[in-house]
């Protein structure tokens, strides 16, 4: 009997043992799916930060390039001129062509007047 007893506590005993081992595996258990789901939330955060700041620099360049178009839109702009004025600066540009051929005019015939003032002996 004393020999059953002492049986039945040693099972008693090993029974205790695993169920601690099972409980200490089970707060292992829960303490590495805290762990990973933390390390998992720290991974999430610095996606969507690193993806805010995408955003972002998307956003500046974004602007950027709005910001250029318009600047080369306002010079092509400022570029045209009216009909009108491209009239008168060629009106202009023809009056002093006329000037400039007179003068060569009046310069080659001076020469050949005095050219002929010499020859005519």
């Amino acid at each position: 009997m004393m020999l059953q007893n002492q049986q039945n506590q040693q099972n008693q005993d090993n029974q205790n043992q695993d169920n601690q081992d099972n409980q200490n595996q089970d707060q292992d258990d829960q303490n590495q799916n805290q762990d990973q789901k933390q390390n998992d939330q720290n991974q999430d955060n610095q996606d969507q930060k690193q993806n805010d700041q995408n955003q972002d620099q998307n956003n500046n360049q974004d602007q950027r390039n709005d910001q250029n178009r318009q600047n080369q839109s306002q010079q092509q702009q400022d570029a045209k001129i009216s009909p009108q004025a491209a009239q008168q600066m060629l009106q202009a540009i023809q009056a002093r062509e006329k000037e400039t051929q007179d003068k060569v005019n009046r310069e080659k015939a001076a020469a050949m007047k005095s050219r002929q003032k010499e020859k005519n002996w």
